[in-house]
């Protein structure tokens, strides 16, 4: 702002001084193009860092068919909805979980395949989730998700169970190519039997959060050979400290991983029967 008050103050002096012939001579010639560079100065502070073009474009990629462009710091929706990639805030941990953005929410790396050690204390990549995002993309109530739910039949050969997953993003189809390519491997069946859940609006225990499970997406299997943190420390308090405690087999976790599902067991705050559509992060 003091430059262009300072650019002013020169003008208005020089036309006093020298006439208005060698005024507009002056402005023409130098004082617009000084202008233009502090204006292009200016502007060039906002431009948005390397971190978050990288991760604008992962979040374009992952979901092709919500997105028309990005610009600067803002992802723009096919309706042309705008939303602010990073707002800029130092969050603590528990910050994170409750107010996060969608830089946020890709900040942790995911351990993506197999030989994957036991998540360390902090390394829970999924659990951060910048809930309008969801919102927008799946339904901002559980009418909105519910009008686009279709039901899939679980291991067609074998359970034949019926389910009711999201078909935003294909995920019914996905579900259903996890589901037929697990019907192949009756030693996993003691895992998939009995499935916990898919569709339920609901906010995650002891969190006004909502679980993904309410926007279709997500998918529990067989409580009875799976393990929770809350459930195991008899918690809710984030800050506990965790003994990890799975049963799930790796052959469950890669053939989800693969159609874009994370796993909940690659989390400090396990949650080894969960698998949410999370394509951003793998």
């Amino acid at each position: 702002m003091f430059r262009f008050r300072f650019c002013s103050f020169c003008a208005f002096l020089v036309q006093r001084l020298c006439g208005f012939g060698l005024y507009y001579w002056l402005i023409f010639h130098i004082f617009l193009p000084l202008s233009f560079f502090f204006a292009l100065s200016f502007l060039s502070s906002f431009q948005q860092s390397p971190a978050a073009s990288v991760g604008i474009k992962k979040i374009m990629e992952a979901y092709p068919d919500h997105f028309q462009k990005a610009s600067e710091n803002i992802l723009i929706w096919k309706d042309g909805t705008q939303m602010v990639f990073d707002d800029g805030l130092q969050k603590s941990r528990q910050e994170l979980l409750e107010s996060p953005d969608l830089e946020d929410q890709l900040a942790m790396p995911y351990p993506k395949g197999e030989n994957t050690p036991p998540p360390k204390k902090g390394e829970d990549a999924g659990r951060i989730r910048y809930e309008p995002f969801f919102r927008k993309m799946y339904g901002n109530t559980a009418a909105e998700v519910q009008q686009k739910l279709a039901e899939v039949v679980w291991l067609p050969k074998t359970l034949k169970i019926k389910l009711k997953v999201t078909t935003v993003n294909d995920i019914h189809k996905k579900i259903t190519a996890i589901s037929e390519a697990l019907d192949e491997k009756p030693h996993l069946k003691k895992y998939l039997q009995n499935p916990a859940g898919t569709f339920n609006w609901r906010n995650i225990s002891g969190t006004n959060r909502l679980s993904t499970h309410s926007f279709g997406m997500t998918i529990d299997l067989n409580v009875a050979h799976s393990h929770y943190w809350q459930w195991d420390s008899k918690s809710k308090d984030e800050n506990i400290s965790l003994v990890y405690r799975n049963q799930i087999p790796m052959e469950i976790v890669l053939i989800f991983e693969k159609y874009g599902f994370i796993w909940g067991g690659k989390w400090y705050h396990y949650d080894t029967m969960h698998f949410e559509y999370r394509p951003e992060l793998l």
